[in-house]
């Protein structure tokens, strides 16, 4: 529950710095934080076993979500990026000239890489004879993780601009320094503890197990029918078996038969012939 506190204080602590919509510029802060530090960790924390308000919730909600906070939180992102460009450009300033703009840039490019494996994990039904659903779903928490701590720490850095300082008191800003930082290293407990060792012992998935056990009925099923036709070819040889050794014998018995008629015809002409 403290870390959906500081969320919501930090981004409602920057809403009242910027003032949005007094100029340009101040929509690139107001943005920013909605986007990452209440939208996108909110999105993370949503599948958190400690500190979730979603607990008792289904996972199939809990994904979902996820998804409709991170969608939000992009389209702000966008507009914060947008903002803080334009001012630039209107204002002859170059960009990215500070660690601020340098870690803020290379947040959005791995974000983007983020947004992919998002929607892959999502309809991983489409893409799973390229990839396993558990492989991707590992690998895009791990991906999401290293992005909002990249976040986090553009965050922090933002807490040295001259715009941040102006606005507050010293201690105000070593306060607001820790947030992020308490932020990033909450995500990295819960996300290496829930998915990197799964890197390192593979675990089924759901999805995984299902299959199995389909392809395990179709294999039983397939072995009990070609054991069973075997059964009854076994039987059908059996039976033409049965057949023939009945058919030599009848045989056999009838010739029997002939043999004794003609031993009689035979005698009785020899008494004819005495007689």
């Amino acid at each position: 529950m403290v870390v959906h506190i500081a969320s919501v204080a930090f981004t409602a602590g920057i809403l009242y710095l910027a003032v949005p919509g007094s100029d340009l510029f101040s929509w690139h802060p107001t943005c920013m934080s909605v986007g990452f530090v209440l939208l996108v960790c909110q999105a993370i924390m949503v599948f958190s076993r400690e500190s979730g308000l979603f607990v008792s919730s289904p996972r199939s909600e809990k994904h979902t979500l996820h998804a409709i906070l991170n969608a939000f939180a992009f389209v702000s992102i966008l507009f914060g990026i947008g903002a803080v460009y334009l001012n630039k450009e209107i204002n002859n300033k170059k960009h990215f000239k500070t660690w601020h703009g340098k870690f803020g840039l290379a947040t959005f490019v791995l974000l983007l890489g983020s947004v992919v494996g998002g929607v892959v994990n999502k309809y991983n039904q489409y893409f799973k004879r390229l990839i396993k659903p558990a492989t991707v779903r590992i690998y895009h928490a791990t991906f999401g993780m290293i992005v909002f701590v990249l976040a986090m720490t553009t965050v922090a850095l933002a807490t040295y601009s001259n715009w941040f300082r102006n606005r507050t008191d010293p201690w105000v800003a070593r306060a607001a320094l820790s947030v992020p930082l308490v932020l990033a290293v909450v995500v990295m407990r819960q996300v290496s503890q829930a998915y990197i060792p799964r890197m390192f012992d593979q675990r089924e998935s759901e999805l995984d197990a299902k299959a199995r056990m389909v392809q395990e009925k179709v294999e039983a099923k397939l072995k009990k029918a070609k054991e069973k036709k075997l059964l009854e070819e076994q039987r059908k040889k059996e039976a033409a078996e049965k057949a023939a050794a009945a058919a030599l014998q009848e045989e056999s018995e009838g010739e029997g038969e002939g043999e004794e008629g003609g031993e009689e015809e035979v005698e009785e002409g020899q008494k004819a012939k005495t007689e």
